[in-house]
């Protein structure tokens, strides 16, 4: 589950209902976006659903509740490590925000989880946090999100791709692609960046599976 799919979750548990418009708007992404989210949500057993007509929406069952048993002890330590790692390669701090969430289901452990990240768990593969809510890393995202072709110029080579995944890597964070076959492009080296206004389509297979994930959209 995507952090913004838990936000529209815990949306959605405040408001017990909304609209695409209105989530689109709240998130700064497009209603097609948010659609996908509330698919994901629905496909994971959340009773999530859309209404059509005059008092059409979104709804969450008025019975549903977050309880403990949303995230297990294993899942909030995944959960938590994960985000350390994000956090000490980007210059934002998600950390605090969600774990202050997080605590809402085990307060104690959550904290014992985030003093163990901190202590134990150290990424040494960056010279440098980069921003991820800027510039290409901010580009990258809306093409997840939107699944649209990006154009990048990597050490003065123009190539268009469709995202699938950043790739950490022990010389850097890279971007894991489709053009006009995989490829594995250093961000560092991207000196130029263009959405284009093309999309593409992406099966959810692992994308380390090697196969053709997606189709290019003319």
């Amino acid at each position: 589950m995507k952090s913004r799919q838990l936000e529209i979750l815990l949306y959605l548990l405040k408001t017990k209902k909304t609209t695409h418009r209105d989530l689109a708007e709240a998130f700064e992404v497009s209603v097609k976006t948010i659609q996908r989210d509330v698919d994901r949500l629905s496909v994971q057993g959340i009773p999530v659903y859309t209404k059509q007509g005059n008092d059409g929406g979104i709804y969450i069952e008025p019975s549903y509740k977050l309880s403990r048993s949303f995230f297990t002890k294993k899942d909030l330590q995944t959960v938590i490590f994960a985000l350390s790692l994000f956090d000490q390669i980007s210059h934002e701090d998600k950390m605090t925000s969600i774990l202050s969430k997080l605590a809402l289901i085990e307060p104690d452990f959550v904290h014992l989880l985030e003093q163990d990240a901190s202590e134990y768990f150290v990424v040494d593969v960056v010279d440098e946090p980069v921003s991820m809510e800027e510039g290409v890393y901010a580009a990258i995202n809306t093409c997840f999100d939107s699944e649209q072709l990006l154009q990048l110029t990597v050490k003065g080579k123009v190539q268009t791709v469709a995202p699938i995944s950043y790739v950490l890597r022990s010389d850097g964070l890279h971007l894991y692609a489709y053009g006009e076959d995989y490829c594995l492009l250093p961000l560092a080296d991207v000196t130029e960046f263009e959405i284009l206004d093309r999309e593409f389509e992406r099966d959810f297979e692992p994308y380390h599976s090697m196969k053709k994930v997606f189709e290019i959209q003319e």
